[in-house]
């Protein structure tokens, strides 16, 4: 009977759901989350994993009586934030109306002043935020994008990062205010800004998931995201003694600035990193401190709550209207309130909240994964403002990059063109010199 009860808890913990509430009184089982919690292979000695428990105390306190779909919810507002400023800044256009859900026109928008390279490496970012979107409206959320004020938003905590009082901005030292889309440096300090409060907070949100599609969708959200601030840091990381307009301190110090801000604004604990990192509590590369993925000691991501997040973007506003989001935010998840609680993760989880199976009915068929089968379109495709040019994969390493598909950021109006005409007339676009396909056509 022991053997069954924990058999089912482990169930549970991993986010599958049964009928009726097996945490009732005197069932001699401790509540879904409980850090006490184990099964058959256990008990296990976790005291070593401070960071990782202090996370899930956090994690527990902020999910409440929230449900899944809340914070689905949430993550609408946070992926929009994103990938609207991210989309525009890259590629000049708002999103698309399937994603946007009637959301309403926002405040400092424009196409960002970048080099070819930055700008390609930058798009791809842009797109997969935009399919972050994406994934919030396919699992159900159908609140329209937020009113965004980037310009009050950036400039907000660039003055907190500087020490000034709540309203000023960096123009009382500089003569000018933040501009995001002056260069490579500022774009990529903005973006990386916005960026690793996505993967940190995609992460929080994975463990108190409780339908098991939802906690891998979370998942997938945090790796990319963590993927993605690497690879901006890595751009600033090459520009990090470079002058960042209009301060007179290098992307390296403005951005230490900018990190300082937000671990301050998230509770006690060191969750953010600089460029360079000395401390080797959280591992320190010697002579060049290179830090392109923060983590603790373990090699390990940080993670944050929705609360911790929205304490950072409305800069402190515990009614939730500030920062970038001067008019607030839909959804249950909008306030910042108990933004540095931590759960005793004994009794602060409600064990007996209710969850039932769905029927094969009420669940619907779910497509299987891309095979070379097909299927020759997914859901989604088109919301996404991405190419539709290229051939598909076929399982050989032909459609993988063997042939480059592009000369990269080199590429010309004049390569384009030709591609296109070979493709309409049922060539293969991947890809020759122009000299080659005149030739050929």
């Amino acid at each position: 009977m022991h053997k069954v009860m924990l058999a089912v808890l482990c169930i549970l913990a991993l986010g599958a759901s049964v009928l009726a509430a097996p945490f009732g009184p005197g069932s001699g089982m401790l509540p879904v989350g409980n850090l006490r919690t184990v099964d058959n292979g256990g008990p296990y000695d976790l005291t070593a994993l401070n960071t990782q428990a202090a996370h899930v105390k956090a994690a527990i306190a902020a999910r409440g009586e929230f449900t899944d779909k809340d914070i689905i919810d949430f993550l609408t507002n946070v992926e929009c934030v994103e990938g609207r400023f991210d989309t525009y800044g890259t590629q000049g256009k708002d999103f698309t109306n399937d994603l946007l859900m009637g959301g309403p026109t926002s405040k400092g928008f424009a196409k960002a002043n970048l080099s070819p390279r930055t700008r390609t490496l930058l798009e791809e970012v842009a797109l997969s935020e935009q399919g972050h979107a994406l994934f919030t409206r396919q699992a159900g959320s159908t609140i329209p994008c937020p009113y965004v004020d980037y310009d009050a938003g950036f400039n907000s905590i660039l003055g907190a990062a500087y020490g000034l009082a709540p309203g000023e901005t960096i123009e009382k030292l500089f003569g000018k205010k933040w501009d995001p889309y002056v260069n490579d440096a500022t774009f990529t300090i903005s973006m990386l800004t916005l960026e690793e409060l996505g993967a940190t907070g995609n992460k929080g949100l994975a463990s108190i998931m409780t339908n098991p599609i939802l906690q891998d969708g979370l998942s997938g959200l945090a790796c990319t995201a963590t993927a993605f601030a690497a690879v901006e840091r890595s751009i600033l990381f090459d520009l990090r003694d470079e002058i960042v307009p209009p301060t007179n301190e290098t992307v390296a110090q403005v951005f230490a600035r900018i990190s300082a801000y937000r671990d301050s604004m998230d509770g006690p604990q060191f969750d953010d990193q600089g460029l360079l990192n000395t401390d080797p509590r959280m591992i320190a590369v010697p002579e060049s401190y290179v830090n392109n993925i923060p983590t603790d000691v373990r090699g390990l991501s940080f993670a944050r709550t929705p609360q911790m997040n929205l304490n950072i973007l409305m800069i402190g506003a515990q009614n939730g209207k500030g920062g970038f989001f001067p008019k607030g935010i839909q959804g249950k998840i909008n306030k910042p309130v108990g933004f540095d609680k931590l759960a005793e993760a004994t009794e602060d989880w409600n064990g007996l909240r209710e969850a039932e199976q769905m029927s094969l009915k009420e669940l619907g068929e779910i497509p299987g994964p891309i095979t070379q089968e097909g299927p020759s379109s997914v859901p989604g495709e088109k919301s996404l403002t991405q190419d539709f040019s290229g051939p598909k994969e076929d399982e050989t390493y032909l459609t993988r990059g063997y042939e480059t598909p592009s000369k990269g950021y080199f590429r010309t109006s004049v390569d384009q063109a030709l591609d296109t005409l070979r493709h309409a007339l049922g060539k293969n676009p991947f890809y020759k010199a122009p000299e080659e396909t005149i030739k050929e056509l």
